[in-house]
């Protein structure tokens, strides 16, 4: 282990009095639960669950009393933390395995369907390389839910050390910018959100010893030690000017996707949502589903369409959830047929299987299924990466852009945008400029799929897939 490593280790294991003076970590843990009980999770499910950094617990008490049917594996890089652990609730909980371990260099075999890390991640070396490895113990539809200190924490401390050009003490942090670039985009999706957090101190010697009580006072790896004149200048100046200090918290959530593939929704009716579907499925070799499908009485539906055109076998088919009559929204195709729909209540598991998935929505994202729920939550219960299908002709900026916007909003993975119609270089690029994102494919519109547009075409996606 490391020289940096190891003077963690040994910071944590003397804080003598961790519960007493960490009054930020307690914060942030409440709020971590609060976040977590927003989220869809089956608390008593018999889950899996990993906590990266548990320190004295402080967390840990909360998963154990949100999840009592869980299984839990809990963590620590410091001997002494995970003792003070075993000796709170080993005794009232068999459900707990301890083990000293470093977040950085997990060694454990098995997946999680949950894992948890507050306020640890800020002590990793490479968080992007550690965030990756950690993501790959997430089984399918897994969350790592966790909160770490991003680029401004600190910031009255580090002003001072500027003003006299002393090289700072404190840890360098990310900001959110660079956060999201660490998550994964072809395992999951994830979001980071920030939170500030001010802790009002008695003076800049007090602070200082509160963070070695709790450990948290380990020097950056290339910090300078700064002669007894020159802190007491810093000690000085931050008991003239302030009187706190501030933590910007990033809390993290990460979801991975059900299966590999993709769900394909459309920014208007008509704009070639069920072709490209097929294009996809017959490129990917994967297996097609449409869960609700409407307007039987016009047309065979898009599930009988996509298998003729991409001359899919019936085993690569997944029959609809829901099938109505009436060419309307879900939501008003039932009222017809005295139904009310509840996505709630459905089943979108999506089975283990090697090949992927091509989950085609009806409609856009904002069709309404029933009161309160929208083609968008079912994408969010299905779980795969999107990618909009847009036409080529004009009204296209307007309309991929309100959906590239609400899909964000929720939180929800892009893949990208396929174009259908005559090119238009114009809309293609306002598109990836304005939108920020880029344009997959650009199919014209066509009545057979032919061998040599699917080859074509897939040399198109591969790079996205």
């Amino acid at each position: 282990m490391n020289p940096y490593k190891q003077k963690i280790i040994e910071s944590f294991d003397h804080a003598v009095s961790y519960e007493q003076s960490a009054h930020i970590q307690k914060i942030v843990a409440k709020r971590l639960i609060s976040f977590i009980k927003t989220l869809n999770i089956d608390i008593e499910k018999p889950l899996s669950i990993l906590e990266i950094g548990c320190g004295t617990g402080l967390l840990t008490q909360y998963l154990l009393e949100l999840f009592p049917k869980a299984r839990f594996i809990i963590t620590d890089i410091s001997p002494h933390m995970i003792e003070r652990v075993k000796d709170k609730f080993a005794k009232n909980h068999s459900n707990i395995q301890f083990r000293v371990m470093d977040g950085e260099v997990i060694d454990l075999t098995q997946s999680f369907d949950l894992i948890f890390s507050s306020l640890a991640f800020q002590w990793f070396e490479n968080l992007e390389t550690s965030i990756q490895k950690i993501t790959e113990l997430l089984n399918p539809n897994g969350y790592l839910l966790c909160s770490t200190l991003a680029e401004k924490s600190f910031e009255e401390w580090r002003q001072i050390y500027h003003q006299y050009d002393y090289h700072c003490s404190f840890q360098s942090y990310p900001s959110l910018e660079t956060l999201e670039s660490y998550w994964p985009s072809k395992r999951g999706g994830g979001f980071w959100k920030q939170e500030d957090f001010v802790e009002s101190v008695e003076n800049g010697i007090n602070f200082i010893k509160g963070l070695r009580s709790i450990g948290a006072h380990t020097a950056s790896k290339t910090h300078h030690p700064l002669s007894a004149g020159q802190f007491r200048k810093i000690l000085n100046q931050f008991n003239d000017e302030y009187g706190y200090t501030t933590y910007e918290v990033a809390f993290g959530c990460f979801k991975r996707f059900a299966a590999s593939g993709f769900f394909i929704t459309g920014t208007d009716t008509d704009v070639g949502k069920t072709f490209v579907s097929a294009c996809l499925t017959k490129a990917l070799n994967a297996t097609y589903w449409k869960p609700m499908q409407t307007g039987l009485n016009c047309d065979p539906g898009d599930t009988e369409t996509v298998q003729t055109l991409a001359h899919i076998p019936n085993e690569h088919i997944i029959t609809p959830l829901i099938e109505l009559q009436e060419p309307l929204s879900p939501e008003e195709a039932a009222k017809h047929e005295a139904m009310t729909l509840d996505i709630d209540l459905l089943d979108f598991t999506l089975p283990v299987q090697d090949r992927p998935y091509i989950v085609e929505g009806a409609g856009g994202a904002l069709v309404p299924i029933a009161e309160y729920q929208f083609m968008i939550q079912l994408m969010q219960k299905v779980n795969l990466p999107v990618i909009i299908v847009a036409r080529t002709a004009l009204g296209t900026l307007n309309h991929t852009l309100l959906t590239i916007e609400v899909l964000r909003n929720h939180h929800i993975p892009i893949s990208g945008v396929i174009l259908n119609g005559i090119p238009n270089p114009a809309n293609k690029e306002a598109i990836e400029r304005h939108g920020k994102i880029k344009v997959i494919a650009e199919v014209p519109r066509m009545e057979i799929i032919s061998d040599q547009f699917i080859a074509q075409f897939l040399k198109e996606i591969t790079l996205f897939y």
